[in-house]
């Protein structure tokens, strides 16, 4: 569309055109001049460069040859290292090869490639475990790798395949490039075989002496930086040069080269600079004068650039730019206001207050605004409003108001830049609303919960609950200073906050319990390492006072355990009386042996031998009748308890020796089943043979219904998994109910006339604390089984 100009716009089209026509009809003065002089430098400056060309052509046809034959002969070589690594490889990947056979044929193939600095053969982890070197000072046995060099491993192990690392410098300061071989044994990475190739030797030893003299050989790499030359001080022809890029699998390494220059440059260069001086000086006559009839025509051509230039730069930004004069009247939009507002030029231009895009319901507000802009009482700078677009759609805005000032000072009126804000206000109200509710939910807790620097312990930020425990706002103090409390030892973080990486985040530190020494409270502490909203690495400490639930649980341990004392003392009294009839059969023995030698004495018809056995018989009747009363006290005195490696079997003879009290009591039968060469367990001997003794004893009773002949206990011992042993004590009784099955090791819950119901559900206790599992199942053949399992020993 065609802007209007005005009169002055007209005068200056005007002008330029006469400009143009005048000098058109003038070209014709310097045209022969300059054509004349044109061509004769051409000619001459052709003939010279004709003559130069052919010859530079020659030497770059040597070139080029010699380069094919250079790239030839360095692929080959390479090529051959890279045949050694595979063959040395396979060898390897087949177990051909030790650390002495390599150690002799890497050593021997170093001595006869002088190119080859090190063979290495490495871990999968860098580690080097086999290495030949021609310095004793780079890539020792044991080295890990560089992470440059590491990382390269890596992509030769994943993919399977040869890899050229990048160019490096050693620790004797030789550059150096890695070949990677990758190894595998029985399907997996095994490690890799590494020949580090020096760079100056690559081109000493590859290239003849011929060669070198005659070319500049430059290693190159994938960037085209040079990296290591054989120049002397003789100045090279850039010329007569060329670069080859080596076919090395990734590798991106060149070699370029250049002939050394036999003669001076400029020699090459006179003919051209005494042509150039010589049309120089006929043409800078003609120049000189034509500079005066040019110079106003160039100017007034800057002018006309410099205004396009200005134009296009309005009309390309994206910033809506409107000016309005003194009295509030628009004279200039650019092409984004006109698309934002929906309205062109022509529309806009010399509209007056209220405009077409100002909302109807904030005309008023806007209006006002806007005479304090003509009167100048509006602070200058940064304001938000609402636009409303040609279609009806609402922006939010954001207006950047400043004078318009003319080259002499004075206030033409006002430039008012606009920027779409709409998503950036909408994201800013989801942000704070979003802050708002986490503050709510994380305040509404009952736990205090704080952020803390992971350097500093300066706290970030804290939730109603930790500030009312401080009693402040603690934001900006030290988390160690105010609430020394919550900070758990060092020994006892799972992880040391200041060696933690970006990778490790996030990161549990600490979960346990606390004391505040200065309140006596307990504090469950929950301490892990998170990324903050800014980046950085801090703490997120959320901590529940524990100190009511803490002494719930110590009564509740103290009454289990007086509830563990009762069990074992009923357990006693209920088999008082079959300890009664026990101890009466060793006693009684006793008795007899010994009247029988009282009177055998007394009658003086005696000899020494029956009285030695008679008193040995009585010996053995005593020890029989302590074990009974010393099983017993063991059983009663338990105390804490205390885990240890022990055999299933000799718990069980130990209880086997109780229980059968109380089958022969009942005219019961227990039988054994332990499987051989079962693995120690791992447990508190007393505590076992308090749950196995119930177990056997509740057996026994449950037989009481059936016949003397059919009532059989069976106790069997076996292997559960790779974790656990199982141990199953079995009856022949009639077994138990649903309801009974469910309810069986619940407290105070009893099938007996006088039993108080709490011996199964401490046996569940015992056995969980050993980390077992004590369940009831029914008999195929009837009545029940009781099994339990338990560690086995690390």
């Amino acid at each position: 569309m065609e802007r209007k100009t005005g009169k002055f716009g007209r005068w200056w089209q005007t002008l330029m055109r006469r400009l143009r026509q005048r000098f058109v009809r003038q070209k014709w003065l310097w045209l022969a001049p300059n054509i004349a002089i044109g061509v004769f430098a051409l000619s001459m400056l052709a003939i010279t460069a004709t003559l130069q060309f052919r010859e530079q052509e020659t030497a770059l046809a040597a070139l080029e040859g010699d380069m094919q034959w250079a790239e030839r002969t360095i692929e080959s070589r390479m090529l051959a290292h890279q045949d050694f690594l595979a063959a040395l490889g396979r060898d390897i990947e087949a177990r051909r090869v030790d650390g002495n056979a390599f150690q002799w044929r890497a050593a021997a193939y170093l001595k006869e490639n002088a190119d080859l600095a090190a063979i290495l053969w490495v871990n999968p982890e860098g580690q080097i475990l086999w290495a030949a070197s021609q310095s004793t000072k780079t890539d020792r046995v044991n080295d890990i790798l560089p992470p440059k060099r590491l990382q390269v491993l890596k992509e030769a192990l994943e993919n399977g395949r040869f890899a050229y690392s990048g160019q490096y410098a050693n620790a004797d300061k030789h550059h150096v490039i890695d070949l990677f071989r990758p190894v595998q044994q029985d399907g997996k990475n095994a490690g890799a075989l590494i020949s580090v190739h020096s760079l100056e030797n690559l081109l000493n030893a590859t290239l003849p002496d011929v060669f070198s003299n005659k070319y500049s050989l430059t290693l190159v790499d994938e960037t085209g930086q040079p990296v290591i030359s054989n120049a002397n001080i003789t100045p090279t022809d850039h010329r007569v040069s060329g670069l080859i890029r080596l076919n090395l699998l990734d590798s991106r390494i060149g070699l370029q080269v250049a002939a050394y220059r036999t003669e001076g440059l400029w020699k090459s260069y006179l003919p051209a600079i005494v042509i150039i001086i010589l049309t120089a000086i006929t043409a800078g006559t003609l120049v000189l004068l034509r500079r005066n009839a040019q110079r106003r025509a160039e100017s007034e051509e800057q002018l006309r650039n410099a205004y396009a230039f200005r134009q296009a730069m309005s009309q390309s930004l994206l910033t809506t730019m409107r000016a309005v004069d003194m009295e509030g009247r628009i004279t200039y939009v650019n092409k984004a206001f006109c698309n934002l507002v929906g309205w062109s030029e022509e529309e806009l231009i010399g509209t007056k207050a209220p405009f077409p895009y100002w909302p109807p319901e904030d005309r008023e507000k806007l209006l006002g605004s806007l005479k304090q802009t003509l009167t100048g009482d509006a602070p200058l700078g940064h304001s938000e409003a609402r636009i409303v677009n040609r279609a009806g759609e609402y922006f939010d805005v954001s207006v950047y108001v400043s004078p318009l000032i003319d080259s002499d000072s004075q206030q033409l009126g006002w430039m008012v830049a606009m920027n779409d804000i709409t998503e950036q206000k909408r994201i800013r109200d989801e942000l704070h609303q979003a802050q708002e509710r986490f503050v709510t939910v994380v305040d509404g807790l009952d736990s205090a919960v704080h952020v803390t620097d992971i350097v500093s312990g300066e706290i970030l930020f804290a939730n109603r609950v930790f500030n009312n425990l401080c009693g402040f706002d603690t934001i900006g103090h030290l988390s160690p200073a105010i609430f020394p409390a919550l900070q758990p030892p060092k020994k006892s973080l799972l992880r040391d906050p200041g060696q933690l990486k970006t990778e490790d985040l996030p990161c549990e530190l600490f979960d346990g319990a606390l004391l505040d020494s200065t309140s006596g409270r307990w504090y469950r502490l929950h301490d892990r390492a998170i990324r903050w909203v800014d980046g950085r690495t801090v703490r997120i400490k959320i901590s529940t006072d524990i100190t009511e639930n803490k002494s719930l649980h110590e009564r509740e341990q103290q009454q289990k355990k007086r509830v563990e004392e009762t069990s074992r003392l009923i357990t006693m009294g209920e088999m008082a009386s079959s300890l009664a009839h026990e101890l009466n059969q060793p006693l009684s023995a006793i008795a007899n042996y010994c009247a029988g030698c009282v009177k055998r004495i007394e009658s003086g018809n005696f000899q020494i031998e029956d009285l030695l056995t008679a008193m040995k018989r009585a010996g053995n009747q005593a020890q029989r009748a302590g074990k009974i009363i010393h099983r017993m006290r063991d059983l009663a005195k338990k105390n804490d308890p205390y885990l240890e490696a022990v055999a299933l079997a000799d718990i069980v003879d130990e209880t086997l020796a109780l229980a059968n009290i109380e089958a022969n009591r009942l005219g019961a039968e227990i039988n054994l089943n332990i499987a051989e060469n079962l693995p120690r367990v791992m447990a508190d001997r007393i505590m076992i043979e308090q749950v196995l003794l119930n177990l056997a004893k509740n057996g026994i009773e449950a037989m009481v219904q059936i016949p003397e002949a059919e009532r059989h206990l069976e106790i069997s011992a076996c292997i559960a998994d790779e974790r656990m042993i199982e141990l199953a004590v079995a009856d022949c009784g009639c077994g138990m109910s649903e309801q009974e099955m469910e309810n069986v090791f619940a407290p105070f819950y009893t099938t007996k006339a006088e039993g108080l119901g709490i011996g199964l559900a401490i046996c569940r206790s015992i056995v969980e604390f050993h980390k077992g599992r004590l369940w009831a199942e029914r008999r195929p053949q009837g009545g029940t089984i009781f099994k339990l399992t338990l560690p086995r020993e690390p």
